[in-house]
């Protein structure tokens, strides 16, 4: 038990830690990647925000679930059964590479629309402001807290949908991940007005997101991000 725990572990890390190296070798050289799209180049532009948004999407949420894999691992152990954490790692990571495929393309469009900068951060006050007042108001809908209950306590859903085998370790990962996608969707997209390359705000949403899972609810640690997003967006737009 404690051997498939510190696998999975090493795995994570290790994955997570690869992604990480890459971001940072990216934001050294990017200049190469962030000109804006010209109709001869939208494709190129989107194939690369395809990737970058991948990357960083598996580098910021892989952590905050390990709790969840932890418990996996140790479902799958007393089920006798073949899956592999591995195998869930890849489902959920899967989730947010299809989240990552809606964010390349908002961003190719609001280039083409003149409302990022170079460095891929919103040009436009209006834009700002509205993402995260959208951000910030979605913190305190019951949507969100339904995606983040499953994210905080997924034992009750591991029981739900347990499927024995590495494809059914797949498909468990890949719902589990669209929770996940569900929960933090717009918290995510706060990088359009930080900089979507922005290591400094890449690393404090991953902490936001893995307190939002990891804090007891009473905390309402997410509604307290919610109002400061809300805050932030207020004094943008002036108010």
């Amino acid at each position: 038990m404690a051997h498939s725990r510190l696998f999975t572990l090493g795995g994570f890390a290790a994955v997570t830690a690869l992604c990480w190296l890459y971001l940072v070798r990216m934001n050294v050289g990017m200049t190469h990647m962030i000109q804006p799209a010209a109709a001869p180049g939208a494709s190129e532009q989107l194939l690369s925000g395809f990737i970058m948004w991948s990357v960083m999407m598996v580098a910021m949420m892989l952590p905050s679930e390990l709790p969840a894999a932890a418990m996996f691992v140790g479902l799958s152990r007393r089920r006798n059964s073949q899956a592999h954490a591995l195998y869930y790692g890849a489902g959920y990571s899967m989730a947010w590479i299809g989240y990552s495929a809606a964010a390349a393309v908002g961003q190719v469009a609001l280039s083409r629309a003149m409302l990022l900068t170079p460095m891929l951060r919103s040009a436009s006050i209006v834009l700002s402001a509205a993402i995260l007042l959208t951000a910030g108001a979605f913190q305190f809908t019951s949507f969100k807290d339904a995606c983040l209950t499953k994210c905080r306590t997924p034992l009750a859903f591991f029981l739900a949908e347990w499927r024995d085998g590495r494809a059914g370790a797949l498909r468990l990962g890949w719902r589990h991940g669209g929770y996940c996608v569900g929960c933090c969707w717009a918290l995510m997209a706060v990088m359009f007005v930080t900089g979507a390359m922005n290591l400094l705000w890449m690393a404090i949403l991953t902490l936001i997101v893995l307190g939002e899972k990891i804090a007891p609810a009473r905390w309402r640690f997410s509604q307290a991000a919610g109002a400061m997003l809300v805050l932030w967006g207020l004094a943008l737009a002036g108010f």
